[in-house]
């Protein structure tokens, strides 16, 4: 049996200035305080604070050790430095901010004080453009990795140069259907999560198809429709398995670890999760669904950030091996 700690009542809190501190948490989300509508991308940044997108409004916001929900950046629109749906984040050694501005098909490098440094992309199909894209990755070769969702595919920048391209429409073992998340395993090993198929699907460093496993479906090491994908110091992929409420961990060869939780708003529970960050031995889950932030010490679930839940644990849907 496992069990699950409550969110602390840490309330939410005003931007400094704002005169924002006697809106209700309910009035934050709707006008821009630091309240959560939909977080989306997770990343840890240099410092351990838990960086994260909130796609319906925009932005990009930081969460603090102390649960301080922080807006950093972001305001609707389309020329530099405004985002339309941001998803994927990563973040790299100098604490800048790499976001994926997915209705804007482009990504969007800001600083820690939220000025644009670099726009990578625009609309299209050729190499270097992007239709929608969602999830990003930096490898430790200075490169960056897209997954260019409705391209089908994944390319691999270095600076602003494409260095390489994984995938393209179908069926076939090194083909997706809407990849959605990639990742680099220690070994130079890239990971893709194909969402419409359901799998994980694993390339050499040389860019080669090795493996996958997965499949569409409800089953335990099926997933429906994922949309976060990141590992753990152990080399464990974790997979937010979106259309089947609960995230699943797999050992490098496929098999499942972990099983966690169901569908519904208790501490533990997950309506449709999306993006997932693991760091410190902490799983960080976007719970998107339920507007908020969950993290995974251990085998105990606990609310960071964003709305409050009933108390309760789901146990009986989550395990491990």
């Amino acid at each position: 049996m496992f069990s699950f700690l409550a969110a602390s009542s840490l309330p939410e809190r005003a931007c400094a200035g704002t005169g924002a501190g006697h809106r209700t948490a309910r009035a934050e989300n709707m006008f821009g305080g630091p309240g959560l509508r939909g977080p989306f991308g997770l990343a840890c940044d240099a410092s351990g604070n838990l960086i994260v997108s909130d796609s319906p409004t925009y932005r990009v916001l930081r969460i603090d050790s102390s649960r301080n929900v922080v807006p950093l950046f972001g305001k609707p629109g389309a020329t530099v430095g405004r985002l339309n749906f941001p998803k994927g984040i990563a973040v790299d050694a100098d604490n800048c901010v790499y976001v994926v501005d997915c209705n804007n098909c482009r990504v969007q490098v800001f600083d820690e004080s939220g000025r644009v440094k670099r726009v990578i992309g625009s609309v299209g199909s050729i190499g270097g453009t992007f239709a929608h894209p969602q999830g990003i990755r930096l490898d430790g070769k200075g490169r960056l990795l897209v997954a260019d969702t409705r391209n089908n595919r994944v390319q691999i920048f270095q600076g602003d140069e494409v260095v390489g391209v994984i995938g393209d429409l179908g069926d076939a073992p090194d083909q997706f259907r809407l990849p959605t998340a990639c990742a680099v395993a220690a070994g130079g090993e890239i990971l893709v999560l194909d969402s419409k198929h359901g799998m994980v699907k694993v390339f050499d460093a040389d860019l080669k198809f090795q493996r996958s496993f997965g499949g569409d479906g409800k089953a335990p090491g099926f997933m429906n429709g994922p949309q976060g994908m990141d590992l753990d110091a152990d080399g464990r992929i974790w997979v937010a398995d979106t259309g089947n409420h609960r995230i699943q961990a797999f050992r490098e060869d496929g098999k499942v670890h972990a099983i966690l939780g169901r569908n519904g708003s208790g501490p533990g529970e997950l309506s449709n999760p999306t993006g997932i960050a693991c760091n410190g031995g902490r799983i960080y889950i976007a719970d998107s669904g339920n507007r908020r932030i969950q993290v995974l010490v251990g085998e105990k679930f606990e609310i960071l950030a964003g709305s409050a839940a009933r108390a309760g644990a789901c146990a009986e849907e989550s395990r491990f091996s």
